[in-house]
């Protein structure tokens, strides 16, 4: 990949107009946005952003396009398409009745990008080892990671392109377009392993930080009504069963801790992880 990157300064970028999890969003003009990381951020993982992002859109995964990278001081970040639209968990707010229609939406999208071959991401399984060799892994016994690598190197291959962080807010409505976004943790495999960690967001991640508790309550009741839909439809469309999904339940319990290593998930993943490295790795 060519390392040249955009200059900006902090004075011509003004201030962000969204902050997330791992990064700024700034407006930029021909209707971009700078994806600026926080200072933390690996290079490695930028560029493979950029990788992933760019062969979504080549293979029509997603119609959202990426220009490269830029620079800000000590700061690297990414330029996108600006989307306008809103994303489906937002919908409801303009139409009740949409929220009955997230679930399916989720699902023919989710099937959608399965139907997609693709030998440019790496192997889910080849993350899925490099992940046990992390420091949020290293409770895991050396006798342990072996059964794990065993147990992951025998389930079912694919190359099908694989999300791995598929849910509702990944997908922008604009117009009449459907827009998938955030391909940083894109891989190719057997789309059983990526809807199992669709499963794992709805039942186990933290939701944004601060949320107030009456919130919390209110979200994890449509997160599970949400849920039980996409499943539902989604099985409908692929023909894949409950113990195809429940196969890769082991694996992404380890993505996620190995990823995102979030600090009020963190215990609650390695406890459901050593149970079920202690079952053989089968729920």
């Amino acid at each position: 990949m060519d390392k040249q990157n955009i200059q900006f300064t902090k004075e011509s970028l003004g201030k962000p107009f969204a902050i997330g999890r791992s990064a700024d969003l700034f407006l930029l003009p021909e209707n971009k946005i700078l994806k600026l990381f926080f200072p933390d951020a690996k290079e490695s993982e930028i560029d493979l952003e950029v990788e992933n992002t760019i062969e979504a859109n080549r293979k029509s995964a997603s119609k959202m396009r990426c220009f490269g990278k830029a620079k800000v001081e000590n700061r690297l970040g990414i330029i996108f398409d600006r989307i306008t639209g809103i994303s489906l968990t937002k919908l409801p707010d303009k139409n009740p009745l949409e929220l009955f229609r997230i679930a399916g939406t989720l699902a023919r999208l989710h099937y959608g990008i399965h139907q997609i071959k693709s030998d440019q991401y790496k192997d889910v399984k080849v993350i899925l080892n490099s992940c046990l060799s992390l420091e949020p892994l290293s409770f895991l016994s050396s006798d342990e990671k072996a059964k794990v690598k065993s147990y992951i190197n025998g389930l079912p291959n694919g190359n099908s392109i694989l999300h791995l962080d598929f849910h509702p807010e990944n997908v922008i409505v604009q117009g009449k377009d459907e827009i998938i976004i955030d391909w940083m943790t894109a891989a190719k495999g057997n789309p059983a392993a990526d809807v199992a960690f669709t499963f794992l967001l709805f039942t186990d991640a933290e939701l944004w930080p601060g949320t107030p508790k009456l919130k919390i309550i209110f979200y994890t009741f449509i997160r599970k009504f949400i849920l039980k839909g996409y499943l539902k439809v989604y099985k409908q469309l692929s023909g894949i069963t409950d113990a195809e999904i429940a196969a890769w339940r082991l694996s992404s319990l380890i993505l996620r801790l190995g990823l995102w290593n979030i600090e009020s998930e963190r215990e609650s993943l390695k406890s459901q992880i050593s149970r079920l490295v202690a079952l053989g790795g089968k729920v």
